[in-house]
């Protein structure tokens, strides 16, 4: 019974230091836990790593942002552990000296881990099909007991770094290993993981020798001159040992370093993207985990936990500031009022005179409206694809037959690269595209850039630090994806800064409709109360669309929204966009009245913009009847029964049913509502598609007219990241599937249906 008792006092003890050490020592493991989520659990995590691999040099700029992340992962822990076992406020014996000597290098050895067992899991080292991780946090657990082996050995036999055989063969294999990984990667792919084995040894052999040497630079107690003397009494007064000056010093220098870097992919685009998304997390994470390491000590210093103030302080400033506004333009006054929006009939009427000629020479006139699914650069790639390749094998037929483009968050980003790339054919009548560029070529070459690391830039900086002021803010991370959008791209000819059109000189107009683009629609959501919206290049009433909002009719008369505040404000889906706010008018009783109104994804509420497609073709097709009986105009009459209606559904989702799975009784207490909406996410635009789909095969009794192009094929195994950002292995996939047998099926019959 004793024995029982002891080995339960034991076990008592230690979970109580445990627990003490994850609270000492909590922004290094909350770090941990979130760089194993990042890129352990996230496809798109795994993709940035491959992305990375992709780019020459990208190995000399990730193994020193690592070795930063490292260094202020073990050092700022140290700084911590010395503050808490000085501290006067800590109860005698709150941590055993071990606890503070091997956490933080545990910390940093274990990012090494984490980083090593992620790159194995990428393509770079075998399959695009995802494997059980199980066997990679065995691998992790395992990491423990081989960091106290290789700490005691490393300890035993070193004591202080010499400049023997040993450190120039070392020195060799890391500069001859970093040569070789930078200049051809997919040769020396399994190198990487060497170099980080190497480099994980390297920083205990450092960490172990340097205590080593600050031991005996304590035992030796030298003279310092009165100037040194100030140094330490100011490190005395912030908790530095006067030993370790020095070192603070010089890691100081590099942290500043180190944070300009930071600041410069905060401010600007180029910037940003030239380094990459990958390595600029590595940054942002060291930032971060010396900001929490930061609070900590000053915590533990007055014996005050500030982490709680900054969250109250941010909650209460949040009452009186905004820090998301939408950044619209100021219209030029020769603009017609938004109001003044051309109704779906008047396009449709429009529409129909102006391809008088086509429709006299065909048996059948297809009218297509395509829905484009969300996904970020995912849909966006390959909406514009299927776009582009149609419009160039059609010889440029498809998009006279093309009456609307809908969609939602990156399909909507498709979309409007497609329909900039129609409005530049247009502004440029009887002239090919730039340089030979075929609508595939162009559209592929804008959504193959980097619109992801401004935006983090954004999100995972200005966004975090402005919340602490008691100010409004502008430029949040809503507004870099816009910029991304605007100026990312490096080799897109058409459509660099084309994005930044005026809706204003995108708009039709009831005195002068011009159908030579089709009806544009992105699609939105009001956070307050759900209510779906919609951005347009036409008048979206309230009868003909089920109360939608029209975002557009809204706005004040001197305000403007260009084409990627659009999109952007359409694709608002958390965490990387949040919702946006514009002051807009709604419409009450006693007159149009002001009020604030949030916008985030239209997915929200339909994921594909079938509703608004939908209730189009229900108006049009309710109109084409009319002229049908009506012989009031000749040439609608002898046409309205050529026309017929076709909606082709670009999707880039899995497809299959949900598997489902038992739910923990706790979170089903705690969170059936929050699951059951996020259920709910899909579910609507899965009943919108099958309603407009149903629509169709009543109307014209078959399922020809409802034509889904899917990325995913059925039971595809491959997993495509879906982020504002791809690798190249991961778009060349892409491209093999646009050229497959089913694909190219569809694509046949489109054109084929064409040329009736």
């Amino acid at each position: 019974m004793s024995a029982i008792t002891g080995i339960l006092k034991r076990l008592t003890t230690l979970l109580r230091y445990l627990f003490r050490a994850l609270w000492v020592f909590f922004p290094g493991l909350l770090f941990l836990a979130l760089t194993l989520v990042c890129f352990w659990n996230l496809a798109q995590g795994k993709d940035l790593m491959v992305l990375a691999t992709e780019h020459r040099g990208f190995f000399l700029l990730f193994q020193s942002l690592l070795g930063f992340l490292v260094l202020v992962s073990w050092y700022a822990a140290r700084t911590v552990a010395n503050a808490k076992k000085d501290c006067v406020h800590a109860a005698p014996g709150y941590l055993p000296e071990s606890y503070y000597k091997h956490m933080p290098r545990f910390i940093g050895f274990s990012i090494f881990t984490i980083i090593i067992l992620a790159f194995v899991q990428t393509p770079v080292f075998g399959s695009a099909i995802e494997d059980d991780s199980k066997l990679y946090f065995v691998l992790l657990a395992a990491s423990i007991p081989y960091y106290f082996w290789m700490n005691n050995y490393f300890e035993r036999r070193f004591k202080v770094i010499r400049l023997n055989r040993l450190f120039l063969i070392t020195l060799l294999l890391i500069v001859t290993g970093s040569t070789l990984i930078t200049f051809n990667i997919d040769r020396y792919s399994w190198m990487v993981i060497l170099m980080l084995l190497v480099l994980q040894a390297c920083f205990l052999v450092l960490v172990v020798t340097r205590r080593e040497m600050l031991q005996q630079y304590k035992k030796e107690q030298k003279q310092s001159n009165k100037a040194m003397a100030k140094v330490q009494q100011l490190a005395h007064l912030l908790g530095i040992p006067r030993e370790e000056v020095r070192f603070h010093i010089i890691f100081l220098m590099i942290s500043l370093v180190a944070l300009g870097v930071y600041v410069a992919c905060t401010l600007n685009v180029g910037f940003a993207v030239s380094m990459g998304s990958f390595p600029f997390v590595l940054l942002a994470f060291s930032v971060f985990m010396g900001f929490g390491f930061i609070l900590a000590f000053i915590s533990i210093r007055i014996g005050i936990n500030i982490h709680l103030i900054f969250v109250i302080l941010t909650f209460l400033f949040g009452q009186w500031t905004e820090r998301h506004e939408v950044a619209l333009i100021e219209k030029k006054p020769t603009i017609k009022r938004f109001t003044n929006k051309a109704s779906v009939r008047d396009y449709f009427i429009q529409w129909v005179k102006d391809r008088d000629t086509l429709i006299k020479r065909s048996k059948e006139f297809p009218v297509y409206f395509v829905l484009s699914d969300g996904g970020a650069s995912r849909s966006g790639y390959w909406v514009a694809s299927v776009l582009g390749k149609l419009e160039d094998t059609s010889q440029h037929d498809f998009s006279k037959h093309l009456f609307c483009l809908s969609g939602a968050s990156g399909g909507s980003v498709g979309n409007a690269a497609f329909y900039t790339l129609l409005k530049n054919a247009a502004d440029r009548p009887n002239k090919d595209l730039p340089n030979d560029q075929s609508f595939y070529q162009a559209g592929k070459e804008y959504l193959r850039s980097d619109f992801l690391t401004y935006t983090l830039s954004r999100m995972l900086g200005h966004d975090f630090f402005v919340a602490m002021l008691p100010m409004d803010t502008r430029g949040d991370r809503a507004k870099a994806l816009t910029d991304a959008l605007e100026w990312a791209p490096k080799d897109s000819v058409l459509l660099k800064r084309q994005l930044q059109t005026p809706l204003s000189e995108l708009a039709v107009y009831k005195d002068r409709v011009n159908t030579k683009l089709p009806i544009l629609c992105v699609n939105t959501t009001r956070m307050q109360d759900g209510q779906p919206s919609v951005i347009s290049t036409i008048a979206i009433d309230p009868l003909t669309f089920n109360n939608r909002i029209d975002v557009l009719a809204r706005l004040k008369d001197n305000k403007d929204m260009k084409l990627s505040t659009a999109v952007v404000l359409g694709a608002s889906f958390p965490y990387v966009s949040p919702a946006g706010r514009i002051d807009a008018y709604k419409f009450l009783r006693n007159g149009p009245t002001e009020f604030p109104f949030y916008f985030v994804d239209g997915g929200y509420v339909d994921n594909s913009g079938a509703g608004v497609v939908h209730e189009m073709i229900i108006k049009l097709n309710s109109l084409r009847d009319s002229i049908c009986r009506s012989n009031n105009d000749t040439i609608l009459s002898n046409h309205c029964k050529k026309i017929s209606f076709y909606v082709m559904h670009i999707s880039n989702g899995p497809e299959g049913d949900v598997l489902l799975k038992k739910v923990n009784p706790f979170v089903n207490d705690l969170a059936a509502p929050l699951k059951t909406l996020m259920g709910a996410y899909g579910v609507q635009t899965s009943i919108n598609d099958s309603r407009l789909k149903n629509y169709l095969r009543d109307m014209y009794g078959n399922n020809l007219h409802y034509k889904p192009i899917n990325l995913y094929r059925p039971q595809e195994p491959l997993k495509y990241s879906m982020n504002w950002v791809i690798s190249g292995r991961t778009l060349d996939s892409m491209d093999k599937r646009l050229y497959s047998a089913d694909v190219r099926a569809y694509m046949v019959k489109i054109l084929q249906e064409l040329k009736r």
